[in-house]
């Protein structure tokens, strides 16, 4: 398993960052009535709305405390592993640590800087990622695996998160995957004008005999950003949130095509050429 298979883009080309890493998931939508994200008719929080059935935790201890999908007796690899939740506990653990420091604390990591950011990433990161992840920093790819706004944006509450763990097989052997769309409030704190951006995130664990996981690949795509806002930052995170169209379109579209339709299936995390992490420009305003 290749682990965090993302890739290398330069700052004068950040418009390949859903190229290569995946895109939005390109579910059919009604469209959405009301005023877009960046008028002022809009509430301070967007995503208040949202439906709670499909959005299912709101932390890292929700997202801990999901079920899991999929049965042990339906899986070969699984049939000397038994169907506790508990065998699963350390590859848990150490997935929910790694997306807890790298998408669920942008004020945290907003306050630190590039390095100590990547420390703090780091630590809660399985080993076997560890070089990947100091590769993927030096070669900009930072906005994958560090949600820290630029300023004058900040994060308005908690994420919303609709999230999915699985029972399954990778390569011949037992794995666990976590397919998760994590959206956030954000605000300029200049304009006060407010909208949201969004994650997704698939990740696909093997798993040795004691529930640990051994390796690991995670797919990321970003949604409701600006890539050249983002590449004077040096990383950080630049919210779509202007009056500009091309700004209105991408929170709009981040909206009908990301968050109306969150849950990413099995099926989507297992498929390499998964259409859930391909390429679409219309959620991610590209840097010409």
């Amino acid at each position: 398993m290749t682990a965090l298979p993302v890739p290398r883009p330069r700052r004068r080309a950040l418009a390949s960052l859903l190229a290569a890493s995946g895109g939005v998931l390109l579910a059919a939508g009604c469209g959405r009535t009301g005023p877009v994200p960046t008028s002022p008719e809009v509430p301070r929080d967007p995503l208040a709305s949202l439906d709670p059935q499909q959005w299912n935790a709101r932390s890292a201890q929700g997202l801990r405390a999901l079920g899991v999908h999929g049965a042990a007796d339906d899986l070969e690899t699984w049939a000397d592993l038994g169907a506790a939740e508990a065998f699963l506990d350390p590859a848990r653990d150490a997935v929910v640590g790694f997306v807890g420091a790298a998408y669920l604390s942008p004020t945290e990591l907003g306050a630190l800087g590039h390095e100590a950011a990547h420390d703090r990433v780091a630590e809660a990161a399985p080993e076997f990622w560890h070089e990947g992840l100091r590769e993927a920093w030096d070669g900009e790819d930072r906005p994958f695996y560090a949600a820290a706004l630029a300023p004058p944006f900040r994060v308005v509450g908690r994420p919303a998160i609709a999230a999915d763990w699985h029972r399954t097989e990778h390569d011949g052997g037992p794995a666990l995957a976590l397919g998760a769309t994590i959206a956030w409030t954000a605000i300029d704190t200049g304009s006060r004008a407010a909208g949201q951006f969004a994650y997704r995130v698939g990740i696909v664990a093997e798993l040795d005999e004691g529930g640990a996981a051994t390796a690991a690949s995670i797919r990321v795509t970003l949604h409701g950003l600006d890539a050249c806002g983002i590449a004077e930052h040096e990383g950080l995170l630049v919210p779509a949130l202007t009056d500009e169209e091309s700004h209105r379109a991408v929170q709009e579209a981040t909206w009908d095509e990301v968050l109306a339709s969150p849950r990413i299936p099995l099926e989507q995390l297992l498929d390499e050429d998964s259409s859930a992490f391909s390429e679409d420009g219309t959620t991610f305003l590209p840097c010409d």
